[in-house]
């Protein structure tokens, strides 16, 4: 048919394909939407990369050569996983007029800085001058990785202990709600600040030199760990707490497993050894809870005196390494009920309080003895 013999009323009744009104406004509302969204989505991520809020803690070196520009300089920034929004970045350290005071060198950044942090440290040079690496052996007590840590200039002990006492950090980690309060606990993170190799800021924050050691310890607790806690009826704050008391009784990682055997064989037969007695857990109060203590609390001291309580100690009495810790959990299989050491650092295991005894003889000959004794 011809079109130009077409009904004017057929050409009217046509759909046009122009959208419409209802449809534009439509499109209006979703691009407002998804621009809304993204920009809330935008200054949300821009907000914790500015100020290092629920970023990864990871120690990411870089160089800045000399002759980079400021935006060579943030674009390795960016690249290197130091930040995340790298606009954001470009913009703050504009209005703060300091990407042209960014100095070459070899620094040793944080992926959990502040920009503030971020944007000092290029400022003064050669950051990585200003770290320290520090090995914490396995078995060391809270007060002895707080001395450590402000002996080599990293924070002061004091802060660590009143940061500890008012941190809530069961916001950040899970297992921190496992850990009991109060009570007669003298430190209650002591056995979580787990003994590594770290790498500090000279002068950095109690808050991330507490994040060093919980993050570490949160990724080495396993699940399957988990899983033989409840096997062995133990709470994490038993086992860790079993575990120091491995660790400090322990001369090397080959007698682990029958020190723990010992205890766990007590704990099981309870009604006729109900106390574990422990010489370290005496050492522990001589040590780390008298010297800092302004009165008497010999009811703190009992409850982690093995000599004085009954079953396990109220916490932990040093901070375990994983050998220690797998010991509390797998056991040796044996039938011994006591142990001791001898000078030389020779073990004795023992069935029977008669046996016992014949140990102690042959052991004293070289010296002093320790170890689990005979119920009072």
């Amino acid at each position: 048919m011809d079109r130009n013999n077409q009904n004017p009323q057929d050409r009217r009744r046509r759909p046009s394909r122009k959208p419409s009104k209802v449809s534009r406004r439509l499109l209006t509302i979703a691009a407002v939407v998804g621009v809304s969204i993204f920009l809330a989505v935008f200054a949300l991520q821009s907000f914790s990369d500015l100020f290092g809020l629920n970023q990864k803690d990871q120690q990411i070196e870089i160089t800045v050569e000399s002759g980079m520009s400021s935006r060579q300089i943030i674009n390795l920034l960016k690249d290197e996983g130091v930040i995340s929004q790298k606009l954001t970045f470009q913009l703050y350290a504009g209005l703060r007029n300091s990407t042209s005071k960014f100095k070459p060198g070899v620094y040793l950044l944080n992926s959990n800085m502040s920009y503030d942090e971020i944007i000092v440290a290029l400022q003064t040079g050669n950051e990585k001058q200003n770290t320290i690496r520090i090995t914490f052996p396995e078995g060391m007590t809270l007060r002895e990785i707080a001395n450590l840590l402000e002996e080599k200039g990293v924070c002061k002990a004091q802060d660590l202990y009143s940061y500890l006492e008012t941190a809530n950090l069961e916001e950040k980690y899970e297992f921190v709600e496992k850990i009991p309060k109060g009570g007669n606990r003298f430190r209650r993170f002591e056995g979580y600040f787990f003994p590594d190799t770290y790498d500090f800021f000279l002068g950095e924050s109690p808050e991330r030199v507490t994040a060093r050691f919980l993050d570490n310890f949160e990724s080495k607790i396993t699940n399957e760990m988990y899983a033989q806690m409840k096997n062995q009826n133990l709470t994490l704050d038993e086992a860790i707490t079993l575990a120091s008391m491995v660790q400090e009784e322990s001369s090397g990682h080959e007698e682990m497993g029958r020190v723990s055997s010992v205890f766990h064989n007590r704990l099981d037969n309870s009604v006729t050894y109900p106390r574990l007695q422990s010489d370290v857990t005496i050492f522990y109060v001589n040590r780390d809870i008298k010297p800092f203590l302004q009165v008497n609390n010999q009811e703190m001291y009992d409850a982690y005196n093995t000599y004085k309580c009954t079953g396990l100690p109220v916490g932990p009495v040093c901070n375990p390494g994983i050998d220690a810790i797998k010991a509390a959990l797998y056991p040796e299989d044996t039938d011994y009920y006591f142990f001791l050491t001898d000078a030389t650092g020779k073990f004795y295991y023992a069935k029977t309080a008669d046996q016992h005894y014949q140990n102690e003889r042959v052991a004293a000959q070289t010296g002093e003895v320790h170890g689990t004794d005979t119920q009072d």
